[in-house]
């Protein structure tokens, strides 16, 4: 089967939405308006003139395709300014965070049994615990940090979760040999491969001395199996200059799924209204229908990634709900996107019980108030079909 691969279009999709998320002057939607007609159209015509249809663009391509074409920007009121919040933005960092968690990196690539990757463990765990400390006794707001502060908060809090550092440990042993295999420098036999995961922009980053090579990877890369991992690797030793097998691998639902979760955590500004759903207007009958009223609200934001395999996403520590932009279409009923507000909320609400070093949040109890939904079954297809669509 043909496909038609279109960069910068899920970028191009995510953006948008972002900023029409948020107040937006006239002339910045007269832009955009004009950006996004163009868009669509330079997408049609390629389609026509290769003979192909919607359906053969790559999923996450077809997703952001979908957004453009359904907007309806007549709809978007303009504001002239935007509010001021009475704080500066992207103004807070945290003097030696960034050099802890090369340490950290450093030390999970390092160690050789399993009561040293506890000790490390351990010190993730430890050292969110006390950054969120820090946020919250400063009533620091999640604008306010900068970046490279934001994205290690969300690096540690992902990985002080323990199925999620199984996860990293997992990738690092899939990865190791990977590289080792593939590397064609002149190395000491008994040479370091060491494997960072890692907030960062780009596809990878090698360095080596005749001792030690050190490969920096994004984060989400945990997810990929060892076939991707020996794909990227010979990529990065120019022995195959094919990168697509890569590149598909990082537009897929579980890759695009960790990003969101890593964003999440580290910290991003609260957005309830959507397009078409409001997610206030959600909780607020989600409440009144299953809560009695007596549900205090999290903070509720959508995703900024098209995900179809995780609709939605609680966050105990900073007490926030994610539900996934996927579900802001028109043709999306109400009931569907109340449903997985429900759903998150019971989470909120019920907590997760530990068995060990695990939590399992999906307990007999939550399954069974889960089903207490009206409209349990018909979201259930609903959210099901769009599953399908990935």
């Amino acid at each position: 089967m043909k496909r038609l691969r279109i960069s910068g279009l899920v970028r191009m999709a995510k953006q948008v939405r972002l900023e029409l998320s948020g107040p937006i002057g006239p002339e910045r939607l007269a832009q955009l308006r004009q950006n996004v007609a163009e868009a669509v159209a330079a997408i049609e015509a390629l389609l026509k003139d290769r003979r192909l249809r919607v359906a053969d663009l790559p999923a996450p391509s077809r997703r952001a395709y979908q957004f453009l074409k359904g907007l309806n920007l007549d709809s978007v009121v303009t504001q002239e300014t935007s509010p001021t919040n009475g704080f500066v933005l992207d103004s807070i960092s945290f003097p030696g965070l960034q050099s802890h968690l090369e340490d950290l990196l450093d030390g999970l690539a390092r160690c050789r049994d399993r009561a040293e990757l506890e000790d490390v463990f351990d010190t993730i765990r430890s050292s969110s615990e006390d950054l969120e400390g820090v946020i919250a006794a400063k009533e620091i707001r999640p604008e306010q940090i900068k970046k490279p502060s934001r994205e290690a908060r969300g690096w540690l809090a992902y990985f002080s979760q323990r199925e999620n550092f199984d996860d990293y440990i997992a990738a690092m042993r899939r990865a190791e040999p990977a590289f080792r295999a593939a590397c064609p420098w002149a190395t000491a036999p008994s040479a370091a491969v060491l494997i960072h995961f890692r907030p960062m922009r780009g596809m990878y980053r090698i360095r080596h001395d005749p001792n030690e090579i050190l490969v920096r990877l994004p984060t989400p890369m945990i997810c990929f199996g060892r076939d991707i991992l020996e794909s990227l690797a010979q990529v990065a030793f120019r022995k195959n200059r094919n990168r697509q097998p890569v590149l598909d691998a990082a537009r897929g639902e579980p890759y695009q799924t960790i990003l969101s979760e890593l964003e999440l955590l580290g910290g991003i500004v609260a957005q309830t209204r959507g397009l078409h759903h409001d997610l206030a207007a959600s909780f607020e009958r989600v409440n009144a229908a299953y809560f009695d009223g007596h549900m205090t609200c999290p903070r509720l934001v959508w995703s900024r990634s098209f995900t179809t395999r995780k609709f939605g996403h609680y966050d105990q520590a900073r007490d926030t709900v994610m539900v996934s932009v996927t579900l802001d279409k028109e043709t999306v009923p109400t009931y569907a996107v109340d449903r997985i507000v429900y759903h998150e909320l019971l989470h909120k609400q019920l907590g997760v019980v530990w068995k060990g070093r695990r939590m399992a949040a999906h307990t007999p109890e939550f399954l069974e108030q889960e089903k207490r939904f009206a409209r349990y079954q018909e979201s259930k297809a609903v959210l099901r079909k769009l599953a399908s669509e990935r």
